[in-house]
């Protein structure tokens, strides 16, 4: 399968830093729960989700999404945020706000604001992307719906329209928030500490000090591949750990140098000798990847040639395998760094396990003993 992905500009590749781009199979999410509709009655069963995405809500004044997942959800909240009674009606012409309204009994129409808790204590309130469930209780099998917007039937009142105003997950706990940090010494300066949350995919970024000091702040349970940048090295905590969902096949001899063959179909940014797969873990149906990509000679956002400066990525690549050929499905961009050629010295990359996976509630202390005697050494990122 070939993949032909045209970045105009540096700016434009900037939108990709987590890209999905082909489909794994993943198991539905399940959980205990208790539904309470606006009317005030209530059932309980097994909430499943129709599909294979995570509940996906657009925070109000944030411009990404965010994915949660039933083991990190206490309870969901559906608040109305607007409601009004409408006649049908049709544009009078096409590109113009005109209306035409028929002569035909109103409808309620109600447009949501959704508050989700998670169980490191924090909310999510913002507009849900629709989403369908089966809930599965004793006397049988129905479906519940959370919407953005609602429209009723002809002739109804608002009074009369049903949904799900609260979803309880009484087997989630909110819990102590927990933090993850730590510190960098003999190292060279501090640059970036993000990490990659592996049951989530989502790269995060930690707040760095002038001592060495990083904190990501409170984050969700799970495990944390985490990546270091300082002026003169670049640790990879690369673990082979996978999201729960996702039914794992063992990798196999030959693996590795399969991918290499699909890898140079994959990027139209970064030339192909300017990008190299380095370690390859996880399974074959979700195999994880490191990758160091370079390219001197771009423009920039203006149309402009930038000289004297190189940009490079060090990324996770998320692949998996149907039938014979490796799919390629998400990126995730851990470092991206814009060196000056001059002013600058190559850093060196080391493969660090004891930051990979990590589990919230550890405070890392990162030193040059990690490393001693090239211990971990992959190569220079020249």
């Amino acid at each position: 399968m070939k993949f032909n992905f045209k970045i105009l500009s540096w700016a434009a590749m900037l939108l990709w830093l987590v890209v999905p781009l082909a489909a794994v199979d993943k198991e539905p999410e399940s959980a205990e729960a208790i539904v309470t509709m606006n009317d005030g009655s209530a059932v309980s069963g097994v909430l499943t989700m129709i599909g294979s995405n995570p509940l996906t809500v657009s925070p109000l004044k944030e411009k990404r999404q965010k994915q949660c997942r039933f083991q990190d959800i206490v309870s969901i909240e559906n608040k109305v945020e607007t409601s009004e009674m409408l006649k049908p009606w049709v544009y009078k012409e096409a590109g113009k706000t005109e209306k035409y309204y028929f002569d035909e009994k109103e409808y309620p129409f109600i447009n949501f604001l959704t508050t989700v808790t998670l169980v490191d204590g924090s909310t999510v309130s913002g507009h849900i992307i629709s989403a369908a469930f089966t809930l599965k209780t004793d006397s049988g099998k129905q479906k519940i719906f959370l919407q953005r917007q609602l429209k009723g039937d002809k002739g109804q009142e608002m009074k009369d329209v049903s949904y799900p105003a609260v979803i309880q997950f009484p087997g989630n706990k909110a819990e102590n928030a927990v933090q993850l940090k730590g510190t960098v010494e003999g190292l060279g300066r501090l640059e970036k500490v993000s990490a990659l949350d592996v049951e989530r995919e989502t790269v995060l970024a930690a707040k760095i000090a002038a001592d060495g000091k990083f904190d990501f702040g409170n984050l969700l349970p799970g495990a944390y591949d985490v990546f270091v940048l300082t002026d003169k090295y670049v640790l990879a905590g690369f673990s082979g750990n996978i999201p729960s969902n996702i039914k794992g096949r063992p990798l196999q001899d030959g693996d590795f140098e399969a991918l290499k063959k699909v890898f140079p179909l994959t990027d139209d940014f970064f030339k192909e000798k300017e990008r190299w797969l380095l370690k390859l873990d996880g399974s074959r149906d979700y195999a994880k990847t490191l990758a160091y990509k370079r390219r001197a000679d771009y423009v920039d956002g203006m149309g402009k040639a930038v000289h004297g400066v190189r940009v490079w990525h060090l990324e996770i690549m998320t692949w998996h395998l149907p039938e014979s050929e490796w799919q390629l499905d998400k990126r995730f961009v851990l470092i991206r760094h814009k060196q000056q050629e001059k002013s600058e010295s190559d850093r060196k990359l080391f493969m660090v396990p004891s930051i990979g996976a990590v589990r919230p509630g550890a405070e890392l202390k990162i030193s040059k003993e990690m490393i001693d005697g090239d211990r971990g050494f992959i190569q220079d990122l020249k």
